[in-house]
């Protein structure tokens, strides 16, 4: 199964998401913008 993903960058948080193949949503999450938070969110 491939997946696509984007992180949308504000000033103080980032919304990453990640679709699959048909379009559904397989993860959707507001995170904190530290780097750490975003490593550890996208590791699995």
């Amino acid at each position: 199964m491939k997946l696509y993903g984007g992180i949308d960058p504000h000033s103080n948080n980032n919304v990453i998401a990640l679709t699959d193949e048909s379009d559904r949503m397989v993860y959707r999450k507001r995170l904190a913008n530290d780097v750490e938070t975003v490593l550890a969110a996208l590791a699995p």
